[in-house]
């Protein structure tokens, strides 16, 4: 027989549990609920691939196009090789992600500079080679690469450093293509892994 303290105690300790389990359920709904609502959101927004072609110069050799990338779900990220902390940290991110779902055979990922300038497709080979496989980085002319981010709304702004040289301020988000290559909603700067990691999991299956 439990002494009536003893159960009391054990009542307590068993709702709690009861309760954050059915706050981990709640949170959870309204975690993919919101995600739902904000990719239907933003959809009418940022146009699928198929839509907003283009032409651009791979790290590997060779171009690419928009087409190039239809028929695997695609991370595509707009950065430069010179960005201090959010292009590497991201890159590394998504590759580590990847790696961990076991998905960089089947996830692309596709860095487009903003630097076209400065970014050769040797300096972006060099670049991407620190991190997962599966990504390709892309350059071309400024009018090209400007085409692109204007059809997905990329912030870009070249910003004069003292010491004579520049630096880019640009959109941190990445963006999430399905296998078909249509929009499927975007991945904030600092998102929480476990989030990432859920959303890739819906891109790829």
């Amino acid at each position: 027989m439990i002494p009536v303290k003893l159960g009391a105690k054990l009542r307590v300790i068993m709702m709690a549990v009861a309760i954050l389990a059915v706050a981990s359920i709640a949170a959870t709904s309204l975690y993919m609920l919101t995600d739902r609502l904000a990719r239907d959101t933003m959809e009418p927004f940022f146009p699928h691939l198929a839509d907003a072609p283009f032409e651009l110069q791979s790290a590997s050799g060779g171009m690419i196009s928009q087409r190039d990338l239809i028929g695997q779900p695609q991370l595509m990220f707009f950065g430069f090789t010179h960005c201090p902390e959010i292009c590497p940290t991201t890159l590394y991110r998504m590759s580590s992600i990847a790696e961990r779902l076991a998905a960089t055979e089947q996830l692309g990922i596709v860095f487009v500079t903003v630097d076209p300038d400065r970014d050769s497709a040797a300096l972006l080979a060099d670049y991407i080679s620190n991190f997962a496989p599966n990504i390709t980085a892309l350059t071309g002319p400024a009018e090209a690469v400007q085409q692109l981010t204007n059809h997905y709304r990329v912030v870009v702004q070249k910003v004069d450093l003292d010491d004579g040289d520049y630096t880019v301020d640009h959109t941190a988000s990445v963006f999430m293509f399905d296998r078909e290559g249509r929009f499927s909603g975007l991945i904030a700067w600092g998102e929480a892994d476990a989030m990432i990691e859920e959303k890739i999991k819906r891109l790829i299956n």
